[in-house]
């Protein structure tokens, strides 16, 4: 009877505390923690920042290039409410209606990126204070954008409301660049420590600052001239009316205001390739100096070309593509100089 009470050979309990059955779950376990990390390590490579960083900078730009795009077409309004087309979700299939939906499925798609690199930061760039401010700097400001977005139609394409839409556009591209060239550059032991500090400011930087600043005050002009009907108050170029000076008048000052911000950003411009090619300064700079002052000489004869061709719909394109692209080249200048130890002062 003492041994019938025992516990019987093969039952349960006995299988379950053999040796082969520990081994057995042991395996398990370590297979399924692999399987776990594999499938984070996925996500990772999925989500990777910098590349997403990359692509909705990139997709940025090319955003802008689109919005010039349904101005110059004047297709704004072809989608006359938002967010859906003339009440539908698939648009009439028209030149001008499917010109400004491609622009909002690019302005949907800018968004989903910028989200993800949002996401990316949150989870794996978090003790990384500048990566995580230019993440959530460009999620708040693609949200605002979206929203003026939103109000320009709705407004039917004012031109202030116009130029506003633009200038967040422009900025939220500096600010992917920005974050883009951080995830890239930035050292992991600097990233929880102040940049000023451990990249000291030079007199590029301030230079190649103060030419984007005045490249972006010339391209919001250029929209509002744009926009006000002011493009073709001067016959001839560069004379205004062949004459040095304004003629007067809202219009036309306006549009002399605009030229005249574009000599401001040829002469910075102009002293800013000087500094980086004179001084012994990184090849990348020299570079971006002379690729700023390439697109600069191709900017001036294509706004030239605007009066010239009576504002012919490719030129008005290429006419903001370039102005962007400048933008983009500035703002990547200015902060490879901030980042650069080896900048001279």
């Amino acid at each position: 009877m003492g041994q019938g009470a025992g516990v019987k050979q093969g039952s349960p309990s006995v299988l379950f505390d053999t040796p082969e059955y520990v081994l057995k779950a042991t395996a398990a376990k370590a297979a399924g923690e692999r399987g776990r990390i594999a499938r984070i390590g996925h996500l990772r490579t999925l989500l990777d920042i910098r590349y997403l960083a990359l692509a909705a900078t990139i997709a940025t730009y090319g955003l802008i290039v689109l919005g010039g795009t349904v101005r110059a077409t004047d297709s704004g309004l072809a989608c006359p409410d938002w967010p859906r087309c003339h009440g539908q979700l698939i648009p009439p299939l028209e030149t001008k209606v499917l010109i400004e939906f491609s622009h909002r499925l690019a302005a949907m798609s800018v968004g989903l990126l910028i989200l993800a690199v949002a996401v990316s930061a949150w989870l794996w760039q978090r003790d990384n204070r500048p990566i995580m401010v230019g993440a959530a700097a460009a999620l708040v400001l693609v949200i605002v954008q979206a929203l003026i977005g939103g109000a320009t139609v709705n407004m039917e394409l004012p031109a202030t409301v116009v130029a506003v839409h633009l200038a967040i556009a422009l900025v939220l591209l500096a600010v992917l660049i920005t974050t883009t060239t951080l995830v890239f550059r930035l050292a992991p032991h600097l990233a929880n420590g102040p940049l000023a500090a451990a990249r000291p400011r030079s007199r590029f930087f301030a230079l190649a600052g103060a030419a984007a600043v005045a490249t972006f005050a010339l391209i919001i002009t250029g929209s509002y001239v744009a926009n006000s009907g002011a493009g073709l108050v001067y016959p001839d170029w560069p004379l205004f009316d062949g004459k040095l000076v304004s003629a007067g008048g809202r219009l036309a000052d306006l549009h002399y205001a605009h030229r005249l911000m574009a000599a401001v950003v040829g002469l910075l411009l102009a002293v800013l390739a000087v500094r980086a090619w004179r001084g012994q300064r990184r090849p990348l700079i020299a570079a971006l100096a002379g690729v700023a002052l390439v697109l600069y000489v191709a900017q001036v004869f294509v706004g030239a070309s605007n009066i010239w061709l009576e504002l012919a719909t490719s030129v008005r394109i290429a006419h903001l593509a370039l102005a962007s692209a400048l933008w983009a080249v500035l703002v990547f200048g200015a902060v490879s100089a901030y980042l650069d130890r080896g900048a001279a002062a």
